[in-house]
């Protein structure tokens, strides 16, 4: 067994290793760990886990936290002792990696050869020590154990600086940036850049050196430092330079316009007079979005501050492994001699960094495709800045570099018309402000995109832009009105550049996901567009998403700008078969289907389940870990149905079509918008009809009813009820058909309320007959309620408690909230207001938390007005505001009129 601190808490046992948790049973296992075979005191536990306040009761917690740790962590491999006063980690020193650590360290000096015990102690270390844990303890040990580690490492590095220098010098570096007043630190790097032949590099190194210890000591090096120096001016002198102040920046953008936070962040990069570290900052977002043209704009406004010149490298066309031959361009723009370059390339590099060594000089490298290829070319010394702009993220950066990361996206609606502005003039926009607003919408806000359509526009003043937005709209999967002469312009040419350094199943991967309706999907839905696992698909999608193609978002969710899916698509025509592409979408449409209903089976489990046929081979489906997961893709994916409903009787697949809109159509009954599901729905009727499914048509007939009834169009919800039953009365279906005349009941009684009744009881009977208790609950819950409204409120009262405990004891909670809302209305009928408002209440409570919303805001609705009989006119208010709130979350216009109620209510007061 083997305890870890040297990173994240670890145990490593005979069967497996694995973190501790939770923090409190990790800082107390690390406690014990720290003095192994001592007994620590009660007393010291509780600081070291609790802090200075330690909560009552954690006495009673320690003792469950160590039982935790006898049994789970060290699961017999060791043993935590109890004894008088405290507790004993009864192991092994060598079982603890801080202790093996300090063994090995102490032996060193003694051995023949100390380097393989040093290699051996720095192995264990795994990153920061106690790795998260919070507290002050955990931090003294923290910084005790990082003293000890620099400690280590020097005497390594002055082991094997005659061996291997160059690893030496990867090992000092960032030790050294850590520790810039450290002496020993600093000497024993500029020992291993000159044993690496990296001359400049170290004069370089002990100048900054000096430098920090004079700005923020006062003194001047010690005797070690000035040591090393003397070997190097006895090695040979720095290349002597002629001081030449170059100005390479490109001519910035006219009409630039906003980005007013990213200016401020870029500034923050170069705060102050004398910065006392070299600043790099990265740029980074997808093609075409403004990168090079903020880059330069900064550059331009902020040349003062960098007296010493400013240098530029387009790196779109430099091999990333040959990024250092741009140096010679620098080192002779910088007054270097041609002849004084040295040929090896790390010599050069030393070179650069040692004449930027007492300059302040700004460096842009535009277009750069990998941190690698930076990294030679950044300026090392205090008050220089490396600006860098880049299609991929480069976060390597600020790991080694310490480099600040902005990143770009598409413009803001005002700013994205402040550009057209700026090139066409506010009058021309203003003169056709839909038109202007379309074609900013089409653009996708991308300025590449505007600044095409503005130049095109400005060429062509006679030309209307109603004309351009048209040709736009109808192009709307078409990049050819955004081409341009220039390459450097043309929007296909600049999404071609990050396409073509993809791998290839990333390029697969980017194709396929041109094929899905919308610019978000979940990452299942493109794996199987891409018939790969999940797990294989994130790892391409954070290719992408480093790539800036593609946006990975929170919950697995990828965005794909609207641009990027046309080119997406265009270069899956040219590169994929037509068999392969539909393949793909049905894959996708499987998707779709098997995760709405998997989603259906968690959210309405007493709902009917049709017979899928199996899923195409490469197809996922989502699993969905509970209520709310699948609540929230039903959300996510409900705006993509139309698009998906389209594509599947685009293929044929009738069968996919009305099976994808019944799938949604509960979620959708509850939520809205009922004039979309009826247009949903009317595409799955005809897709039934093609079939000669009557099944399938009586479901998309009840549906279609279902979002007339939620519009108040009583005719039309019963004329579709009707037909639905009349499809069904051969089918043997009772509870199909049961449902059918519970809908019809509620749609009749506001058109022919005689007839209703009748129904509820002939949807009663049916559900008794399918066996279906839930059904037949809610349909005397109907039963109740509409005897209540002919005046029987007694016998509507018992139906409807009857109902209410019914569905109770079946867990299904929409039905029972629908219940109590019938007996608060029985009850207001009965002018029992008090009992009334309680169980409004809780009908709301139950119809929010099943996550029906539309009758949860109808309910509240009646609540304000049982509060206002009731004379709390504020009680009223407050419900009233409720359902206005309810309303506004499903996009109703009813949300309006309860605020003019509101606003009434309010003026009588």
């Amino acid at each position: 067994m083997l305890i870890r601190l040297l990173g994240p808490v670890e145990v490593e046992r005979t069967d497996r290793t694995g973190p501790v948790q939770p923090p409190q049973v990790a800082l107390a296992l690390a406690a014990l760990a720290w003095e192994a075979g001592r007994v620590v005191s009660v007393e010291t536990l509780l600081a070291r886990v609790w802090g200075e306040e330690v909560p009552a009761g954690a006495r009673r917690t320690l003792y469950t936290v160590v039982t935790r740790i006898r049994r789970d962590v060290l699961a017999g491999e060791g043993a935590v002792v109890h004894r008088p006063g405290g507790y004993l980690l009864d192991v092994d020193g060598s079982a603890v990696d801080v202790s093996r650590f300090r063994s090995l360290v102490s032996r060193a000096p003694a051995a023949p050869d100390p380097a393989p015990l040093l290699d051996e102690a720095l192995a264990l270390w795994r990153g920061e020590p106690l790795t998260g844990l919070p507290g002050a303890w955990a931090e003294r040990a923290r910084h005790r154990l990082a003293g000890e580690r620099k400690d280590a490492v020097l005497r390594w590095a002055r082991t094997m600086t005659g061996r291997d220098p160059a690893a030496v010098v990867t090992a000092l570096s960032p030790l050294a940036d850590e520790h810039p007043l450290d002496e020993l630190l600093a000497a024993a790097l500029v020992d291993a850049l000159h044993a690496a032949g990296r001359t400049a590099e170290a004069l370089a190194h002990f100048a900054r050196a000096r430098r920090t210890l004079a700005d923020e000591l006062g003194v001047e090096p010690g005797t070690a430092l000035r040591r090393a120096h003397r070997t190097l001016l006895r090695s040979g002198e720095a290349p002597t330079t002629t001081h030449v102040v170059p100005a390479q920046l490109p001519v910035g953008l006219r009409g630039f316009v906003g980005r007013a936070a990213e200016l401020e962040r870029l500034a923050a990069s170069a705060t102050g007079e004398r910065p006392a570290f070299a600043a790099v900052c990265a740029i980074s977002g997808p093609p075409g979005v403004g990168k090079s043209s903020l880059a330069l704009r900064w550059a331009h406004l902020n040349r003062d501050r960098f007296p010493d010149g400013q240098l530029y490298a387009d790196l779109s066309t430099v091999d990333p492994a040959g990024a250092a031959m741009v140096l010679p361009r620098f080192l002779g723009a910088l007054g270097v001699p041609e002849s004084r370059v040295p040929a090896d390339v790390e010599a050069r590099i030393g070179l650069y960094r040692s004449v930027l060594a007492h300059r302040r000089v700004l460096v842009v490298l535009d277009d750069a495709r990998a941190a690698d290829q930076v990294r030679p070319l950044l300026a090392t010394a205090p008050g220089c800045l490396t600006l860098i702009t880049s299609r991929s993220e480069l976060s390597g950066l600020a790991v080694t570099a310490g480099a600040s990361l902005v990143g770009l996206d598409v413009l803001p609606d005002e700013d994205a018309h402040r550009l057209l502005a700026a090139r066409l003039g506010e009058a021309r926009l203003a003169a056709e402000p839909e038109a202007a607003a379309l074609i900013i919408r089409r653009c996708g806000r991308l300025p590449l995109a505007l600044a095409i359509v503005a130049a095109r526009l400005a060429r062509r003043t006679d030309l209307p832009l109603a004309e351009v937005a048209a040709e736009l709209a109808r192009s709307d999967a078409d990049l050819q009105p955004f081409a341009h002469g220039d390459p450097a312009t043309d929007l296909r040419s600049v999404f071609g550049r990050s396409y073509q350094d993809l791998p290839d199943l990333a390029l697969r991967l980017f194709r396929r996901l041109g094929q899905h309706p919308g610019p978000h999907l979940p990452l299942a839905a493109a794996a199987s567009l891409a018939a790969l696992p999940v797990e294989r698909t994130r790892e391409l999608a954070a290719h992408l998403d480093r790539g800036n193609l593609v946006d990975l978002r929170a919950h697995d969710r990828l965005h794909v700008h609207d641009l990027l899916r046309a080119y997406a698509a265009e270069q899956g025509h040219a590169a994929d078969s037509r068999a392969a592409r539909r393949a793909a979408s049905r894959r996708l449409l499987d998707y779709y289907l098997h995760s709405a209903c998997a989603a259906s089976e968690v959210c309405y489990p007493h709902r009917e389940k049709p017979t899928l046929r199996a899923r195409a081979r490469g197809a996922a489906v989502e699993r969905f870990a509970g209520q709310a997961e699948a609540l929230r893709w039903y959300a996510e994916e409900s705006p993509a149905l139309p698009a998906l409903l389209a594509e599947a009787t685009a293929a044929g697949l009738d069968r996919h079509a009305w099976q994808l809109a019944w799938a949604f159509s509960e979620f959708m009954q509850r939520r809205g918008p009922w004039e979309q599901i009826l247009r949903v729905q009317e595409v799955a009727l005809a897709a039934a009809d093609r079939l000669g499914d009557r099944l399938a048509q009586a479901r998309c007939h009840n549906c279609i009813a279902r979002a007339h009834d939620r519009l108040g169009r009583d005719e039309e919800a019963v004329e579709h009820f009707q037909r639905a039953i009349a499809l069904h009365r051969d089918l043997d279906e009772p509870r199909l058909r049961a449902h059918l005349h519970l809908g019809l009941s509620v749609s009749l009684h506001r058109v022919r309320p005689d007839e209703a009744l009748g129904h509820t009881l002939r949807a009663r009977k049916l559900f008794r007959q399918a066996g279906d208790a839930v059904g037949e609950a809610r349909a005397l819950n109907n039963t109740g309620w509409l005897r209540a409204r002919i005046g029987e409120y007694d016998q509507a009262l018992a139906d409807c408690r009857r109902a209410q405990r019914i569905l109770a004891e079946l867990g299904y909670a929409q039905g029972e909230g629908h219940a109590w809302d019938s007996i608060a209305h029985v009850l207001e009928a009965k002018g029992d207001l008090a009992q009334a408002v309680a169980c409004y209440e809780r009908a709301v409570e139950l119809l929010r938390g099943c996550d029906d919303l539309y009758p949860a805001a109808e309910t509240l609705v009646r609540l304000g007005e049982t509060h206002l009989r009731a004379g709390d006119t504020a009680a009223a208010l407050d419900a009233w505001k409720r359902a206005a709130e309810g309303y506004d979350a499903l996009g109703d216009a009813r949300a309006d009129r309860v605020r003019d109620r509101i606003a009434a209510c309010e003026q009588r007061r």
